[in-house]
């Protein structure tokens, strides 16, 4: 039995429980042939998950860099679906300012499904000012990306959740 290991987790170890690995590959300032390269290298090397941010542009990246690639998050988690039989598949984390939360229930959905139900969505309220520029998005108070960040979980909820038409008119989503 480990002996450095605190008490309380060497009990939840000896009940088998198992702590799961997962890993980030990158998806900027890249190519696909890497990538493919890495994702190969989890599938076949034990690893429990792989996740994609989910930015248009580098974060941190100054003008010149942002022109360089930047893979779109989902995509490359649907084209990873595909190529993979084990391995967990999430996106760290969608921006809920530039993503309508009907849409994306739709494309989790699609993803969960193509993974045979691999798929963990991750959503965020959007911090990255710099990317709403480039993209000509408005980039709302903290108050109000906070709003919209809970209205849009509840849309997400209910349609993920319900296996009837849904309907929802709240003050940013209808």
């Amino acid at each position: 039995m480990p002996t450095r290991f605190h008490a309380g987790i060497v009990k939840d170890w000896q009940r088998g429980t198992q702590m799961e690995f997962g890993v980030q590959v990158n998806v900027y300032r890249t190519d696909w042939a890497t990538i493919r390269q890495y994702v190969n290298a989890l599938e076949t090397g034990g690893w429990d998950s792989l996740w994609f941010a989910d930015h248009f542009i580098p974060p941190g990246a100054d003008h010149a860099e942002e022109a360089l690639t930047a893979f779109e998050g989902l995509t490359a988690i649907a084209t990873v679906a595909g190529m993979t039989k084990n391995l967990r598949l999430g996106n760290l984390v969608l921006g809920n300012t530039y993503r309508n939360p009907a849409h994306v229930a739709k494309i989790a959905a699609t993803i969960d499904t193509m993974s045979e139900g691999r798929f963990t969505l991750a959503i965020g309220a959007g911090w990255y000012e710099r990317e709403h520029e480039a993209y000509g998005w408005s980039f709302p108070s903290m108050k109000e990306r906070q709003d919209r960040f809970e209205e849009a979980v509840q849309v997400l909820r209910l349609l993920i959740h319900s296996n009837e038409p849904v309907n929802f008119h709240g003050q940013y989503y209808h």
